[in-house]
């Protein structure tokens, strides 16, 4: 039998997200924000080694958590898996956090595993500030004791303690100067001593001022690279696939080298998902993406679907966390298609968009991919 305890000492993690399929984008979300804050997320298909008995890693999830997040949602009110995560999170005392996104009465099945006096409740916009919320309310559970930034969108921005500035010494009043010498006027200096020829005004030679100019050019330059001001084009692209990528690589090294470094710049602009317009049923299409925690590569797979032949082309795009992009393309011919492309240390943007011979365009995936190193 599982050992019951082991939630007070987690493995890997401390907080498991139970949710519907359909809510997946929101699932996400909220795994971003909260492991932007160092709080450790379990959430599937991410966590799920590949070879994986599915149910037994869901098993294994809630087990080495501590803390239960549930996307509460009409989808999940009914879902049947949802009913079996709370229900072995129930028997192993695991602590439930509902977390609800759309105004529904739960059902009686529900109300039984999640019959708390408080909820929290994600129903009006902004989604960010509930979150936000969410996060305060983990910390104070698993005991981290963390204050939440006071700007939701600063979530993703490393939190930098000041140095202490010691005051100034008190003001003393000091002795005054003595009074400069007087210094006599022109006009009383005496006549007999005699004037030496009129020195001509100095003048700097014109070789010496371009010289100078050369110099100063070279500097600012020097700073401007040096501090980012100026950007050199990506090297080599690192992945099959990958088109248009704006770059702030420094000279020297590749795109997938600067990356993968600790020295990348990550998390400096705020990535934010919008809904996506699935497929009608019976045309649905099958996407699984994934990101590599330790080279933070993106790996993007068509595993099929009733819908392969109602596209025409499509766009996949990786927004990385510092505001450059990647693009590349799936082939919905070829079930197993895949494309990857090169992501950052931080949280990244992926989005899928399929163009249909009808000429409509839908943004069927839209999701936020953060990367997994614990401090």
């Amino acid at each position: 039998m599982p050992d019951e305890t082991k939630g007070c000492n987690p493995g890997h993690h401390d907080v498991f997200i139970s949710y519907a399929q359909e809510d997946k984008t929101v699932a996400d979300m909220v795994c971003a924000r909260l492991e932007s804050h160092n709080i450790r997320c379990w959430i599937a298909p991410r966590d799920i080694s590949p070879g994986k008995n599915f149910p037994e890693a869901i098993i294994e999830g809630i087990e080495d958590g501590k803390v239960v997040v549930l996307i509460f949602s009409s989808f999940a009110n009914k879902s049947p898996h949802v009913t079996r995560e709370l229900t072995n999170a129930v028997n192993k005392g695991r602590i439930i956090i509902p977390f609800r996104i759309e105004d529904v009465r739960p059902s009686k099945t529900m109300e039984y595993l999640i019959g708390v006096p408080h909820w929290l409740d994600a129903v009006t916009p902004p989604l960010e500030n509930h979150i936000a919320t969410l996060i305060t309310t983990i910390e104070r559970v698993i005991g981290t004791d963390k204050t939440p930034s006071a700007d939701p969108a600063a979530a993703t921005t490393e939190i930098v303690q000041k140095p202490v500035i010691a005051p100034p010494p008190p003001f003393t009043l000091q002795d005054p100067e003595p009074p400069c010498p007087e210094v006599p006027k022109p006009e009383e200096i005496h006549a007999d001593i005699p004037q030496g020829p009129a020195t001509p005004p100095f003048q700097i030679p014109m070789n010496m001022i371009i010289a100078g100019i050369i110099l100063v050019a070279l500097i600012v330059g020097i700073f401007g690279f040096s501090a980012g001001l100026f950007t050199v084009p990506a090297g080599d692209a690192p992945a099959s696939g990958e088109t248009n990528t704006t770059g702030t690589i420094p000279p020297g090294i590749s795109e997938a080298d600067y990356y993968r470094s600790s020295d990348a710049r990550v998390n400096t602009v705020v990535l934010t998902v919008i809904p996506t317009q699935t497929m009608a049923k019976d045309t649905e299409l099958y996407i699984d993406v994934s990101k590599d925690s330790s080279k933070a590569m993106v790996t993007v797979q068509f595993d099929g679907g009733p819908g392969m032949g109602l596209i025409r082309d499509n766009r996949v795009i990786l927004t990385r966390s510092d505001g450059t992009a990647a693009e590349g393309k799936l082939n919905f011919n070829q079930r197993l298609s895949s494309v990857q492309l090169q992501g950052s240390r931080g949280t990244d943007r992926l989005q899928v968009i399929v163009i249909l011979h009808s000429g409509e365009e839908r943004s069927i995936v839209d999701t936020l991919l953060p990367y997994r190193q614990y401090r």
